[in-house]
């Protein structure tokens, strides 16, 4: 039987306009490519569906344009919105993505959706009983009518056999200390770039600085995300180093997202830790090489592709 995936929140529109960075005013450009794609959890989502998980999503969508299109996006890939909450008046968060592949480099400039307070619902609490495994990306966290949900799946989770995992991103800088370790309580992996080592451990910066953190937290796996270079598993008798696959950059938005599926799929299947980090590396590498995001997530045969192409001998059953 599949396993499950539940996410919870960052269901986000977004709209990619190729341009050449800076952006200056006054300056007028005309953009060579336009995609208007899910982003965020979507991308998860969808990696996660096409590797053969089931998928749910947790969270709100607005009562709007982007809303109705994020709805009838999941609903065509079998993901389960059944416990979606779409509140009358309410507005999708919508993020305006700005990509220069001649850097490569983006900007992105997001607008939070409004509506009142997602609360935490009896079919949210089904969701999370039938999961195998719950991912929180960090925007989620600071998303302000997302509060009352996040808090209540931080609590519920205290007590779920499934596993959490969060990716950090980069606002959970905004949280204050206690929010942290609320996080860092109900964690079982988190998932992290070397820029954000910082918001999960009072400042410091370094791999070290998360090898202390887990002596607080010894129960907490850690993997942290270094692009090219691949990524590095830490936990309870775990310090390893997956290294990473070349790729010829095209757009890295949605890249993290995808690499989370991947990752989160792996362990369901039962891989060893590094065949999870190599699978989460290759995934990464083939959603570097296209553009875009939510639909244009990288397949399971793309992955498979980077990890042949590399001789792994892994295979994605």
């Amino acid at each position: 039987m599949p396993k499950r995936l539940v996410t919870v929140g960052d269901l986000v529109v977004d709209l990619l306009l190729e341009v050449r960075l800076p952006v200056v005013s006054e300056a007028h450009q005309t953009s060579p490519g336009l995609l208007i794609e899910p982003g965020g959890a979507c991308t998860t989502l969808l990696t996660a569906r096409g590797l053969g998980l089931e998928a749910a999503a947790l969270g709100t969508v607005g009562d709007d344009l982007q809303g109705r299109m994020l709805l009838d996006i999941l609903a065509e890939a079998d993901i389960d919105i059944s416990a979606l909450l779409v509140l009358a008046g309410g507005t999708t968060t919508t993020v305006i993505s700005l990509s220069d592949r001649q850097g490569p480099a983006h900007v992105f400039l997001g607008h939070y959706g409004e509506s009142p307070p997602i609360e935490f619902t009896a079919a949210a609490a089904g969701q999370l009983d039938g999961a195998n495994a719950v991912f929180i990306p960090g925007y989620t966290l600071v998303e302000e009518r997302l509060k009352p949900l996040v808090a209540a799946v931080l609590r519920y989770m205290e007590s779920n056999a499934a596993p959490l995992y969060v990716d950090v991103g980069p606002f959970l800088g905004q949280l204050e200390q206690a929010g942290v370790e609320e996080v860092l309580r109900a964690a079982d992996v988190l998932i992290l770039t070397d820029d954000e080592i910082r918001f999960v451990t009072a400042g410091e910066s370094d791999i070290d600085a998360c090898r202390r953190l887990l002596e607080v937290y010894p129960d907490l796996r850690i993997v942290l995300k270094r692009g090219a270079a691949g990524c590095h598993l830490l936990g309870r008798e775990l310090d390893l180093a997956c290294p990473g696959f070349r790729a010829d950059v095209v757009d890295t938005i949605g890249a993290g997202d995808a690499f989370a599926a991947a990752f989160i799929w792996a362990e369901l299947q039962g891989y060893s830790p590094a065949e999870c980090g190599t699978i989460g590396n290759a995934m990464g590498a083939a959603s570097v090489a296209k553009a875009g995001a939510g639909r244009n997530a990288p397949t399971r045969a793309e992955a498979q592709r980077v990890l042949d192409t590399y001789r792994t001998g892994i295979k994605l059953t």
